[in-house]
């Protein structure tokens, strides 16, 4: 599998993609390299001090003429890092990954084929050392969390990873058929007459959606992706392969149609309240029938941090935690320290209790 590392012109290193600067960045020399100069045109590079420097050629080297895809037994892949020369196997869907002996990042171009390309991506803003702190607050601001729970050795762990998610717009239009009632009453000498008024409803409209998102991987954990939107996808750009530099990214693995069809169950059930909304009548009942038209669907590789934690009294138990790459917003389900608890517990049924004796004293 052919695999493409972006290089330094100074001193030959690696790049990575920088949230903080929104550059690419030699960790080794410091040299900077604005979109431009890694993406084409008339490249220019810089220093870490912003000085210019000689023109940059040839923002990436690729070995397609030196490796051929090799398709192991089972879902893994093997690739053969360019820097190194060491054979590395990933998943079928790993489409950036870090050669784990130079750790040195890779792009696995032969699975970004046309059908497989994204249209759109994210870049990270938020850096591996500002996520770590963010985590680290997170973690230390909940009370009943065993205090000596998180190590910042562990959290510094955490890998940045570019998720696929399909992001879908489409227009619903929906027709309310049914029944409205109004009833009155009123007395007349020993009975009470009950008159009640029956309404043909008919409503309609067209409701349009946007940004309704779904992953494109089968293995994401769906609650921790639904738990760090909204994403600010303004900010997402036409896809290219330098920004995973220095990330891991997964590819696509389920068919656009399927989200189709999911999507279009879950704004069907939008409808509905929308159109009985606000009806007037005592009581309306009815049906809707609903149209999904003009749908359509960007595939966009998303920015998140994500740590997988061991969990001291269950190792096949692990605690897994994600952190919104732009916003900060983190998700995961924590340990409940029960000793904590139950010393709140206490000192809350103590107070009580005392609360309690001393009124009756005064009142009794």
């Amino acid at each position: 599998m052919a695999g493409t590392t972006y290089k330094c012109q100074s001193c030959g290193a690696y790049l990575n993609f920088d949230p903080e600067s929104q550059k690419w960045k030699c960790p080794f020399c410091g040299s900077i390299f604005a979109e431009n100069d890694v993406m084409g045109d008339k490249p220019a590079q810089e220093n870490a001090e912003g000085e210019a420097q000689s023109a940059y050629e040839g923002a990436y080297e690729s070995t397609a003429e030196e490796t051929s895809a090799q398709q192991s037994e089972g879902k893994q892949v093997i690739y053969r890092c360019q820097s190194c020369g060491s054979e590395i196997m990933t998943d079928e869907t790993t489409v950036a990954t870090h050669c784990y002996y130079c750790h040195s990042p890779v792009v696995l171009q032969g699975k970004l084929t046309d059908d497989m390309r994204p249209h759109k991506v994210l870049p990270f803003t938020i850096s591996k050392e500002q996520a770590v702190q963010a985590f680290m607050q997170w973690a230390k601001s909940k009370k009943y969390v065993p205090s000596n729970f998180f190590l910042e050795s562990e959290v510094q762990k955490m890998n940045g990873v570019y998720y696929p998610h399909y992001v879908t717009s489409c227009t619903m239009d929906g027709a309310f058929s049914g029944e409205g009632t109004r009833s009155e009453t009123m007395t007349r000498g020993d009975y009470i007459i009950t008159n009640t008024h029956h309404f043909r409803v008919r409503r309609e409209g067209s409701v349009r959606f946007q940004n309704v998102m779904r992953p494109a991987l089968q293995k994401a954990n769906r609650k921790l992706s639904d738990g760090i939107h909204p994403f600010p996808l303004k900010d997402a750009k036409p896809f290219a392969d330098a920004y995973l530099s220095g990330f891991l990214a997964e590819r696509k693995d389920i068919e656009e149609s399927s989200v189709h069809r999911d999507v279009e169950s879950e704004v069907a059930g939008y409808i509905q309240p929308m159109l009985t909304a606000n009806h007037g009548y005592q009581s309306c009942r009815g049906s809707t029938a609903t149209q999904l038209r003009d749908i359509q669907s960007d595939y966009v590789l998303l920015p998140t941090w994500v740590l997988t934690y061991p969990n001291p009294k269950d190792a096949d138990d692990p605690y897994y935690f994600a952190m919104n790459g732009c916003t900060g917003e983190i998700c995961g389900k924590l340990p409940i320290d029960n000793k904590k608890l139950f010393r709140k517990a206490a000192l809350i049924a103590a107070v009580a209790f005392a609360v309690c004796a001393l009124a009756s004293y005064f009142l009794f």
